[in-house]
């Protein structure tokens, strides 16, 4: 946790974690603890959707179970997903509460990356829940920030945590995610934005020329654009015309893979992008006032960690005159926990019973 946000926090128990390295097929698992609450959590990005059920014990612990990922691609609209989730449960939740990529308004959300239209009380109907919640997926990710103990994260710049001041939860995923986090007493509030969709603000020649490449097909170059994983493999080409490489598309998984072998362009493509990131992340925290620290988060962020935690990238964040030394001092984490979002979500949910 960063230093200065209040020791409290939920315990938490995953029964299901995501990312495990053998399949997990469902279960009835057995446990002495009385659940007094329960809902249904889902997280739900442009590559993937992700759904439990969250229970709160009376001794306000969350219990994640029935963990499922699904591909957003492989369903035309959201209803049909969540209706596939909620038939293979036993137990039948009330409530659901869902965090969503992209901006919520009147219980709606339009999905950035997606072209789906998330409607709570459409969704109360089709799957029989009494109550549908949607919140931003990075809102939920910083909600779970407070809850998750310290081998959820990676550090990479120590600092000193301002108690008072906004934390920035931010990354790259599919897109770029954004969402400020603040303290009001015991309890806290998030602000989610679209800093992903402010224009990317190149720092170097190489980026500048790359920029360049990029603006022949789309003349607003976003944060989203250059630092996301749907435009990654625009990035890789842009960064083959520049150098004279030959260029081939690849997965995402794909180009980190050769990445991390030194292999070009792609070691390459992937410096870049981390600078990118980090300097994209000091615009968003001299914007915001995030002297409570920098949280990265998001679907790419952790497989970018050795890039994000290089000297030069660092650098990019700091290096950010007149407000070098207030950058310095900033705690910036990598946030690993893969039940974050679904963990926020559940926060949500118990919070506002």
């Amino acid at each position: 946790m960063l230093r200065g946000l209040p020791t409290r926090r939920w315990g938490v128990i995953c029964l299901a974690p995501s990312e495990m390295l053998f399949p997990a097929p469902r279960a009835v698992v057995q446990f002495s603890l009385r659940i007094s609450k329960m809902i249904l959590v889902g997280d739900i990005g442009g590559t993937n959707a992700r759904f439990a059920i969250a229970m709160e014990t009376d001794s306000k612990k969350i219990v994640i179970s029935d963990y499922e990922k699904f591909k957003t691609r492989e369903f035309k609209q959201f209803d049909e997903l969540l209706e596939k989730f909620v038939v293979g449960i036993k137990h039948k939740p009330h409530k659901a509460i869902l965090a969503v990529a992209g901006p919520v308004k009147d219980g709606k959300a339009k999905f950035t990356n997606q072209n789906w239209l998330v409607d709570n009380k459409l969704i109360e109907e089709k799957c029989r829940i009494s109550s549908v919640e949607i919140v931003n997926d990075f809102a939920a990710m910083a909600m779970a920030v407070p809850k998750v103990g310290e081998e959820g994260f990676i550090e990479i710049n120590r600092g000193e945590a301002h108690a008072d001041a906004p934390i920035l939860v931010s990354g790259p995923g599919t897109g770029f995610g954004s969402c400020i986090l603040v303290s009001q007493g015991n309890s806290w509030r998030t602000l989610p934005c679209e800093g992903g969709h402010s224009l990317f603000s190149p720092r170097d020649e190489t980026q500048i020329e790359l920029v360049r490449i990029l603006q022949r097909s789309n003349p607003n170059i976003s944060v989203e654009n250059f630092c996301g994983g749907k435009g990654l493999n625009d990035l890789v080409q842009a960064v083959c015309e520049l150098k004279g490489h030959e260029y081939q598309e690849l997965s995402p998984h794909e180009i980190l893979e050769k990445s991390v072998t030194g292999e070009e362009p792609y070691a390459s493509t992937c410096t870049i992008r981390a600078e990118a990131i980090m300097s994209s992340l000091a615009n968003m925290a001299l914007v915001t006032g995030a002297r409570g620290g920098v949280i990265i988060a998001g679907g790419v962020a952790k497989h970018l960690v050795n890039f994000l935690s290089s000297k030069n990238a660092l650098e990019a964040f700091t290096s950010v005159w007149p407000h070098n030394d207030m950058l310095k001092n900033i705690p910036i984490k990598l946030l690993i926990e893969p039940t974050a979002p679904l963990l926020g979500a559940a926060a949500f949910g118990f919070t506002r019973n």
